[in-house]
């Protein structure tokens, strides 16, 4: 089995668009549309507030948080739990929010999504 490349979230919004607002690419990953809406989701609640007291408040890296709001890099599970704590909102996307975009893909490795 051939190993799969990483490629930043950032990198799958259709040419000529913006992160995190896309459109996608028809066939960008589920880890870049959720991660896109963790950052569309944070950006909207978090007010006046600096990444860096927000990242304290969360008790995480500022510069990791920075690499996931630019698009860089995908939250790990207990970053989007203490920054759901820190800011008192709901980061994590249900999944109507992708649904629309991943039912017309075909399933990834033979897995239903």
């Amino acid at each position: 089995m051939a190993a799969r490349r990483y490629t930043p979230p950032r990198d799958w919004v259709a040419p000529g668009n913006e992160w995190p607002n896309g459109p996608f690419t028809h066939d960008a990953p589920v880890y870049a549309l959720v991660t896109a809406a963790i950052v569309a989701r944070y950006r909207a609640s978090v007010g006046d507030r600096s990444l860096r007291s927000v990242a304290r408040a969360a008790g995480i890296d500022a510069t990791s948080l920075g690499r996931t709001l630019a698009g860089e890099t995908v939250p790990d599970v207990h970053t989007v739990a203490v920054l759901e704590m820190a800011l008192d909102t709901d980061l994590w996307p249900a999944r109507s929010t992708l649904r629309e975009h991943t039912e017309s893909r075909p399933p990834l490795d033979g897995v239903d999504t």
